[in-house]
């Protein structure tokens, strides 16, 4: 996917890059892979509560924070039913919210699923 998204995509894209998002005070800030795997590996999970980590971003500008495109891949989709967005539970900073919302609200941009079905909204 990276090649052909290189091939056809001008600007940036990130691929399982994850970022803090700070809803209320609009701020988005990445997180190294380095950071991740460190806290992961010292079993601070925790420590990335409220991160978001979208599969595939097309970037708007080199800063990498701000999107024209997000795309979440739904693979494989059960048979006999379409992928829907992950909603976030109670005890999530984003209760209420699903994936789309929080990925639009992050980067400003249009977020879409992939799956083997197509493309959905």
């Amino acid at each position: 996917m990276q090649d052909i998204l290189k091939e056809l995509w001008p600007g940036p894209v990130s691929i399982e890059q994850r970022y803090r998002f700070y809803r209320h005070a609009k701020v988005l800030e990445t997180v190294s892979r380095e950071e991740e795997k460190r806290l992961l590996d010292a079993d601070c999970a925790e420590e990335l509560r409220g991160t978001i980590k979208p599969d595939v971003v097309l970037h708007a500008d080199r800063k990498l924070l701000r999107a024209i495109l997000i795309l979440d891949l739904k693979f494989p989709c059960p048979a006999g039913r379409d992928p829907n967005w992950t909603q976030y539970g109670d005890t999530s900073v984003y209760a209420g919210s699903d994936q789309r919302e929080i990925y639009g609200d992050a980067f400003g941009g249009k977020a879409l699923m992939m799956s083997p079905k197509g493309i959905f909204k």
